[in-house]
């Protein structure tokens, strides 16, 4: 992969993610871009949570790179990039903190590893919603990385009485 279909791949998933965001958010999104890169290994905790926190932590203090800075340093792990993933990780009106995560083939088993090595990285772009967030619903881009009142509420509420009323009369384990 050349360095300029690696920056169509990657500008294709960022005009995506804006949509998705547009469509699913109703944080309003500064077009003024700047990135982090992660590889996926970084994040080792098990636990939902506790990824989100480590994940927060460990991006906070990242240098912010502009598309250019983080194309290069992609380029050179080029060969060995297997998934990349974006997803905003902070967004507010002056700026907007994209998050390239990337999975490395290099981290595969060496049975799989012979069989996926010549394979192109696959591009994505993904928003996570919360719990609460149902179809068509909109909800805060940012409550990943703290949240804020309205996340807090809105988990509050569906821990204490959504979630009791949705599951209401069901056995589990």
């Amino acid at each position: 992969m050349n360095r300029e279909s690696l920056r169509d791949s990657i500008n294709i998933c960022i005009t995506n993610l804006l949509g998705l965001a547009k469509i699913n958010c109703w944080n309003t999104i500064s077009p003024n871009l700047f990135f982090i890169l992660s590889d996926f290994n970084e994040f080792k905790e098990q636990d939902p949570t506790e990824q989100r926190m480590s994940r927060n932590r460990i991006n906070n203090s990242k240098t912010l790179l502009t598309l250019d800075s983080a194309l290069d340093i992609l380029h050179k792990e080029c060969n060995d990039l297997y998934d990349v993933n974006l997803y905003i990780f902070r967004a507010n009106k002056r700026e907007t903190i994209i998050e390239i995560q990337y999975y490395r083939k290099s981290n595969f088993d060496t049975d799989y590893f012979a069989v996926v090595k010549d394979n192109p990285p696959m591009f994505h772009s993904k928003v996570p919603m919360p719990v609460y967030a149902w179809e068509g619903s909109k909800f805060d881009i940012n409550w990943e990385s703290g949240g804020g009142i309205y996340h807090d509420w809105k988990s509050f509420l569906w821990r204490n009485f959504l979630c009791k009323r949705k599951f209401k009369g069901k056995k589990y384990r």
